[in-house]
């Protein structure tokens, strides 16, 4: 169902059918937004209505196509969320809202105004300020807590550092993937089969072998995420790359030692007047040497008197012989050269001083760095994460006035401006000699021209590519790893890895971090036991379900969390876990209401009839009925039967990529 609001909401909202209660709001128009209203539909089952505010831009098409007949899926278009829109939208009777607009500023708008029209709303807003977000944040909690019958929360994300982590392990193989987590530390990491584990670690995912034209995503899995004990034993070198592992340290992340800046005389002065320096201290100390051959006196002596011949202090050197009357004379010409000199690195250092940073240029032995292309919004977060975790970096952006630049003076990371395919350009960065090329612009063409660039003048470069099309982006990674299979290419998607976070947000839970698996993904989430008949009283070994979820952290009443739970404990109401979990799996664990409906059992039969061999072996595990979820039983009486997992991905395509 479509409303079209042109004028003002509220003609719209009369001839609408009454919205009903408990049902999701999303503002917004990118792939972001695409993907979460992707998710909260196909995944969470919820009623939602999408408020699109300009239906010809960015992926409004494809989110107008979202309507349906039935009223679960509504469309608002033309519209920002104002205060009509909002009330059209149905905001006082909502469960949630979810402000994904790339603008800072009309957000924090939007996100007063529906605090204001109802108090119990559970917001979930996109600020890419911490700053800004924090406060935010802060209010809009105080404005719940003081009205009446509150009740409502607020949750601030951000996509581009929701999906930070993930970029970074992708460019930097040699460290795993670090989740803080209550004070301790989960810990990411490849280990081949047959190789010795530490214990206590969590099998997350068997890896399939690479070849040039198989490419995994949720639509076409070929990893086995979260295997059962049979067959992570049952997994041969023939036909399992590597084991993906989840270790869990008590500790925090230990943080890298201290970082003394250099003096940056590289952007102070020129090459040329440096050359010139140079120079002349040379000439001055070949003088010194003279002067200490002929006169015969200390070298300390023979270096005041030229120091003294070049200030043109006097004391000339009458009844001295001829050889040292010759050298006072060059002294004094030296000492003339000075002055210019001088004045010159006075006037070069005062106008470079503006931009001593932003003009940085890479020192000429810097090499196994990481090349950043694009300083955006997700480009600035990455290399926030790369300068705090010592890696060294060169920045690569177009625009000397990007959002990055300021971040990367302050941070004294090496900017080159320009474009990735002009050669010198390409020999400013060092890319010959860098480790990874990640291409994070908001441009398919900009990024795929300086990937492909990169890969013809250096064939085994590693490249971390962003790419938004989702069969685009499918094309070239394969072509890529067909053409270049001795290098790995990696292809990330920031609305990928983000959505899920916000969809959990809206469903009142956090999700702690996003481990891609190639193009697939596992979450870890926290989430409560009570009402959950995939959970409540059942063990920790029997709720875990391959392919689905698996419990890694579990948290009693006042207690602290306790990693990798014994598998015999029951698990309680009052108890809290941290859960991997694929998309799916926790998209059904998080569901509201009942887990499965008659008519979700029927349209489960369907999917299992009309599945493809491939997709049968994927859902064989989750065989059996779908089951809605009873109240926690009682002690000592058997728990009721584990709700189904439905088909991997819905039959409508998802956006690939977005900030």
């Amino acid at each position: 169902m479509t409303h079209p609001l042109n004028g003002t909401a509220a003609p719209a909202a009369e001839s609408a059918a009454p919205l009903p209660p408990g049902h999701m709001i999303v503002c917004g128009g990118d792939a972001l937004t695409h993907r979460l209203a992707l998710e909260l539909i196909h995944l969470y089952r919820e009623r939602v209505t999408l408020v699109i505010p300009d239906p010809e831009q960015g992926h409004g098409p494809q989110l107008a196509a979202l309507a349906t007949e039935d009223g679960s899926v509504t469309v608002i278009t033309g519209r920002s969320p104002d205060e009509a829109t909002l009330i059209a939208a149905g905001i006082a009777e909502a469960t949630a809202l979810a402000l994904t607009m790339d603008d800072d500023p009309a957000v924090t708008q939007a996100a007063l105004l529906a605090r204001g029209l109802n108090p119990r709303l559970r917001l979930v807003i996109r600020v890419f300020g911490n700053a800004l977000g924090q406060r935010l944040e802060h209010l809009l909690d105080r404005e719940a807590d003081h009205a009446d019958h509150a009740g409502g929360s607020t949750a601030v994300l951000s996509a581009s550092e929701t999906a930070t982590p993930a970029l970074v392990s992708a460019a930097v193989t040699d460290r795993n993937q670090l989740i803080p987590i209550d004070g301790g530390t989960f810990s990411v990491a490849e280990s081949p089969i047959g190789a010795e584990t530490e214990p206590g670690t969590v099998p997350l995912a068997l890896l399939a072998p690479r070849t040039g034209n198989l490419v995994g995503s949720g639509d076409n899995p070929v990893h086995t995420l979260l295997p059962s004990a049979e067959q992570a034993a049952a997994a041969t070198e023939a036909g399992t790359r590597a084991v993906l592992r989840l270790r869990h340290d008590p500790n925090p992340p230990a943080l890298p030692g201290p970082r003394f800046p250099r003096l940056p005389l590289g952007a102070l002065f020129s090459r040329r007047v440096r050359k010139a320096a140079l120079g002349l201290t040379g000439f001055v100390a070949v003088i010194t040497v003279a002067t200490w051959l002929a006169t015969g006196e200390s070298p300390a002596l023979s270096f005041y008197q030229v120091l003294m011949d070049v200030a043109a202090a006097g004391n000339p050197a009458e009844d001295a012989p001829l050889a040292r009357q010759i050298l006072q004379v060059l002294s004094v010409f030296a000492g003339m050269l000075i002055m210019p000199l001088v004045l010159a690195l006075v006037l070069e250092s005062l106008g470079a001083l503006h931009n001593v940073s932003v003009l940085d240029r890479p020192r000429r032995s810097i090499a196994d760095h990481i090349v950043i292309i694009g300083l955006g919004k997700v480009g600035s977060r990455v290399l926030e994460r790369l300068a705090e975790m010592r890696v060294p970096v060169v920045a690569v952006e177009r625009d000397p006035n990007a959002l990055g630049v300021a971040r990367a003076r302050k941070l004294q990371v090496p900017v080159v401006i320009g474009d990735i395919s002009q050669p010198e350009v390409y020999r400013d960065a060092r890319i010959s000699r860098c480790r990874t090329l990640m291409a994070l612009t908001s441009n398919d063409s900009v990024n795929l021209e300086a990937v492909l660039y990169a890969r013809e003048q250096r064939p085994d470069l590693r490249v971390v590519l962003r790419l938004f099309d989702d069969a685009f982006a499918s094309t070239v990674y394969r072509a890529l790893n067909a053409s270049y299979p001795q290098v790995p290419t990696r292809s990330r998607s920031v609305s990928y890895l983000a959505a899920p976070a916000f969809a959990a947000a809206m469903m009142g839970r956090q999700v702690l971090a996003a481990i891609p698996v190639e193009r697939q993904m596992l979450l870890v989430a926290t989430l409560g036991v009570r009402g959950r008949v995939a959970l409540a009283g059942r063990t920790v070994g029997d709720a875990f379900r391959p392919g689905g979820w698996r419990v890694v952290g579990l948290q009693g009443r006042g207690a602290p969390l306790h990693w990798n739970p014994d598998p015999g404990r029951l698990l309680t109401d009052e108890d809290r876990v941290v859960v991997v979990a694929t998309r799916e799996g926790l998209g059904l664990l998080l569901r509201r209401g009942a887990v499965g409906t008659a008519a979700e059992e029927a349209e489960a039969g369907e999917l299992r009839e009309t599945a493809s061999e491939a997709d049968a072996e994927l859902v064989e595990p989750w065989s059996g009925p779908i089951t809605i979820p009873a109240p926690t039983p009682a002690p000592g009486s058997a728990p009721a039967p584990l709700p189904h997992l439905p088909r991997a991905q819905p039959s409508a395509p998802y956006p690939e990529e977005g900030d």
